[in-house]
């Protein structure tokens, strides 16, 4: 870096020093929009990454939780190794207890000081101060954040967010050899929070790319080996990893994608560009959020959305190839292609095609570049740039405000998600267990005879039809997804419904004859009836099931 460029710099570092009124401002924004999240339960995943999880109730469980993937503690099987976001959990639960105001106040604070980290970022990088200021702001209070905020279980992103935006922080204005060492820090806290943060090396390279006045020069970049050496370190183990446990993203969350999606590399391509201006509508007209997005999978460029897609993706190449032009505008165009491509399902497939929370690190670094194109183009016209910055982070931030509501409680969450387009199989699933939670039987039932009904879900009906038989006995959960046989008997003392629950579970069996849970309520049911005959039969059908199911 020269002379002059470093000075640009030092110049912008001063300047942060006389920002504390943005950095309040930028704050008081993310409080306003998020005041109507206080009320707001566990959701989803909280039940099992807070609620249930034991690691987090005894200062004993630390190594196990240091050592152990992020559902352990709850009961659940993972793939994810997320120490960190685990371990900041751990010390809020002790301090709170399960508390959702401590919770929530946890990702509050996060997106409140990303806020400031952004804006500052913006700053050591020599973007201009409005536009540091607008893009922040515009960020902090998009809508499609909520996701990861509200969302207890969405602190990871946060944190890695952080992390990252306090590694490339650390690294400018000139990348020093020491400040690489310190970022390998952030690095590896980030690693610690998310997977993807696996990018920061990346991001360092794009953002040296925009500060130095060598950029056309490879040597400029070869300081940065020590961050990429970590990276693929961590990838390495990761791989390894999935190889010893044939771990495979295959019909994970229920998804239902083509065998093609998984196995051809263009399919996945096709389906990720399909997905680009669904993305931009988000962006620019955030309506009808909600976390589980029904999105096809696509293998030709015949149909408009991989075709508008397509034309996206070559703008932006065609702009990067111009970058001497909008340099500004190809740094948050690579930022966004960076940070998005390990959820793009192209290198391996991923679980989901669309989910708000992915856009959550792209966008910091697409709104810096976009903000600072358009802070030139109204270079001319400020107070006019101001007020339209102010008019739309106030409009961003009332709909966070309403779109906050929706997270209140799982069946606000399921219903909106319903209404959405979700996927009326999985969430009828999860509206029934969470109604069975809150005893309300009724509307348990009638939500597992809509799943059972459902065509979609094939011609396996035999889980449906053993929660639709619980339902119909009203029994009461254990542990929140489990019967004991005390319960069972007595619900069907009291019961009316018990011929129909038998019938239910007979159904179950009928459709999946190896299906050992229906066996063993059936065993327990004609126990607590007296009939050792029937209850012999079946104890015998699943010992054998479940014998069988141990020698394979």
């Amino acid at each position: 870096m020269n002379s002059a460029s470093l000075k640009k710099c030092m110049k912008n570092l001063s300047a942060t020093d006389s920002t504390w009124p943005a950095r309040a401002a930028l704050c008081l924004a993310v409080l306003l929009a998020y005041t109507s999240v206080w009320p707001n339960a566990f959701v989803f995943d909280d039940t099992f990454l807070i609620v249930r999880n034991v690691f987090l109730r005894h200062w004993s469980s630390i190594p196990a939780l240091l050592t152990s993937q992020n559902f352990a503690g709850g009961g659940q099987a993972g793939l994810f190794y997320r120490p960190v976001p685990m371990l900041l959990h751990f010390f809020v639960y002790q301090a709170f207890g399960p508390s959702t105001v401590a919770f929530h106040a946890l990702n509050i604070i996060l997106q409140a000081l990303n806020a400031c980290l952004l804006h500052h970022f913006g700053l050591r990088a020599g973007f201009r101060k409005g536009a540091a200021f607008a893009a922040a702001l515009l960020w902090a209070v998009h809508p499609l954040h909520i996701e990861a905020i509200a969302y207890m279980s969405s602190t990871p992103e946060l944190l890695w967010g952080a992390f990252c935006l306090l590694g490339l922080i650390t690294l400018l204005p000139d990348f020093a050899p020491q400040k690489i060492c310190l970022a390998l820090v952030y690095f590896t806290l980030g690693l610690g929070s998310k997977e993807t943060a696996v990018v920061f090396p990346a991001l360092a390279v794009i953002t040296l790319f925009f500060v130095s006045k060598d950029r056309a020069q490879i040597s400029t970049y070869l300081r940065t080996w020590p961050l990429w050496l970590l990276a693929a370190g961590y990838a390495a183990i990761w791989a390894l990893f999935i190889h010893k446990t044939g771990y495979t993203m295959e019909h994970v969350g229920g998804m239902t994608a083509s065998t093609d999606y998984y196995n051809n590399i263009i399919t996945r391509a096709l389906t990720f560009l399909a997905t680009l201006p669904f993305y931009a509508r988000l962006v620019v007209w955030p309506a009808g959020l909600h976390m589980d997005w029904n999105f096809p999978v696509y293998s030709t460029l015949l149909a408009w959305q991989p075709a508008v897609g397509g034309l996206m993706a070559l703008l932006a190449c065609t702009q990067l190839l111009l970058w001497k032009r909008r340099l500004a505008l190809c740094f948050g165009l690579l930022w966004f292609a960076i940070v998005m491509f390990p959820a793009s399902g192209i290198a391996f497939p991923v679980d989901a095609f669309i989910s708000e929370h992915w856009l959550y690190m792209p966008l910091m670094g697409l709104f810096l570049g976009a903000a600072q194109t358009a802070d030139v183009l109204f270079k001319k016209k400020p107070d006019t740039a101001r007020l339209f910055v102010l008019a739309l982070a106030l409009s961003l931030g009332i709909t966070t405000f309403f779109q906050n509501e929706i997270w209140r409680n799982p069946e606000t969450l399921y219903l909106n998600a319903l209404r959405n387009g979700g996927e009326p199989s999985r969430l009828e699933d999860y509206m029934g267990m969470y109604y069975m939670e809150q005893q309300e039987f009724d509307k348990a039932a009638g939500q597992f005879q809509m799943e059972v009904n459902n065509p979609k879900r094939g011609p396996n009906q035999s889980l449906p039809h053993l929660q639709l038989a619980m339902a119909l006995l009203q029994l009461h959960m254990v542990d929140g997804d489990s019967f004991s046989p005390e319960s069972i008997c007595d619900s069907v003392r009291s019961s009316p419904h018990v011929t129909e629950a038998i019938g239910e579970l007979g159904k179950a069996l009928q459709s999946d004859p190896g299906f050992s849970p229906a066996h063993k309520a059936l065993t327990f049911i004609y126990l607590c009836q007296g009939n050792k005959t029937m209850a012999d039969f079946h104890e015998k059908q699943a010992a054998g099931i479940l014998q069988e199911q141990g020698g394979q």
